[in-house]
């Protein structure tokens, strides 16, 4: 096992600059996840790590040793790819052997080792079987088993279940966070797939446009989004967003107005917006209420409701604006119908107008289903 320590790491390819200083530290024996949209610099940050992409400036630390300037094949990591790289010639104990056979290692190590991995992996019965006897699932443990056998310090993983039908992902999922479990080697993974990195990370980053948003469990981005890329990005479906407008401030306290006209008075613990100010609110398609029951209401037109047996999602109009809703399976809306909503205050989101996260008083910090903010309901004036 080995830490890996990233310090103003940038990438330039000619005057394009895609990795804008990034500093990380990740811990030895950690799963952390690299989450952004395409395009925002994640596949290069691990390819830096790896040794496949020059670091224009900065320097990469494995293990405590720095790296920056060293090859692929001396940095003590094994990469798993989005695409299998089998030999198509060679059977299942051979593309595992492979690499070590060069390396020259003892017949009677490597055979100890394949045998090894075929046992994490399940993939005993297959050793004599050549690639394209294998299910996209088995080819991709073998691409797994071909790293593992040579017991890198890192694994990093390179979108390496997005070729996999989603029965497939799920299932593939489930196996990496055993093999984690099992091994106890840091691994640093890649996808665009939000869903992923909840289920998979002990530690998410998550980049966009080749910059660190925000690093944290699953759970505190969840519950605690520094700002409003974060909040849209991790959450699925993602969160509804309002735009709502500053109506008074006073003392620790200060009032927004909801597009219908409401207002909801909300307390603050450091710098509050002024008067007039446009912030955005954010409420998660999960934690609005059927009917009455929540501290403000919203009449929602539903356009479309998708039953899906345990969950329901309905996608209806607010004034003049598309929200998401989502509840079990026992919801009962009728399409093309308005419907009564509400939402419990202690769910509260808020973002000013550089996307910023709005810091709520919190009467305790987020239990695992949520977080509670001071915050209460008040007739328009």
């Amino acid at each position: 096992m080995a830490d890996v320590k990233l310090d103003r790491v940038v990438k330039r390819f000619g005057e394009l600059e895609t990795i804008h200083g990034v500093d990380l530290d990740i811990e030895s024996g950690s799963f952390v996840v690299f989450v952004g949209p395409s395009g925002c610099g994640k596949s290069t940050l691990l390819r830096m790590i790896a040794g496949l992409e020059e670091v224009t400036e900065g320097d990469v630390y494995i293990g405590g040793k720095c790296v920056t300037e060293a090859k692929a094949s001396a940095r003590g990591i094994g990469m798993v790819f989005q695409s299998y790289a089998l030999y198509p010639h060679m059977t299942v104990r051979e593309n595992m052997s492979f690499g070590l056979e060069v390396a020259g290692e003892p017949k009677e190590v490597i055979a100890a080792r394949v045998s090894e991995a075929a046992e994490i992996l399940k993939l005993g019965e297959l050793l004599d079987r050549k690639p394209r006897q294998l299910s996209g699932g088995q080819r991709q443990r073998v691409a797994i088993g071909r790293t593992i056998v040579r017991q890198p310090k890192v694994f990093l993983f390179d979108e390496p279940l997005s070729n996999l039908d989603a029965e497939l992902r799920v299932q593939m999922r489930i196996e990496i966070t055993r093999l984690h479990e099992r091994l106890g080697n840091t691994m640093i993974y890649v996808t665009h797939d939000q869903v992923e990195a909840m289920t998979m990370a002990d530690t998410i980053v998550v980049l966009r446009d080749g910059a660190v948003e925000q690093v944290g469990t699953p759970l505190t981005l969840y519950h605690r989004p520094e700002n409003r890329f974060v909040a849209g990005f991790i959450g699925s479906p993602k969160m509804n967003f309002l735009p709502v407008r500053v109506k008074s401030v006073a003392g620790d306290s200060f009032t927004i107005t909801l597009p219908d006209g409401r207002d909801i008075s909300l307390s603050a613990p450091g710098q509050l917006p002024s008067h007039g100010d446009m912030l955005e609110l954010g409420i998660r398609p999960e934690h609005f209420i059927v009917g009455k029951g929540g501290d403000f209401e919203v009449m929602l037109h539903c356009d479309v409701v998708e039953e899906l047996g345990g969950t329901t999602y309905v996608y209806g109009e607010y004034d003049g604006r598309q929200l998401i809703v989502e509840g079990d399976g026992d919801m009962r809306i009728q399409r093309g119908k308005d419907e009564l909503f509400s939402f419990d205050r202690d769910r509260l989101h808020l973002f000013d107008d550089k996307g910023r996260a709005v810091m709520l008083q919190r009467d305790t910090d987020p239990p695992a289903g949520g977080c509670n903010s001071v915050a209460t309901v008040v007739p328009a004036s």
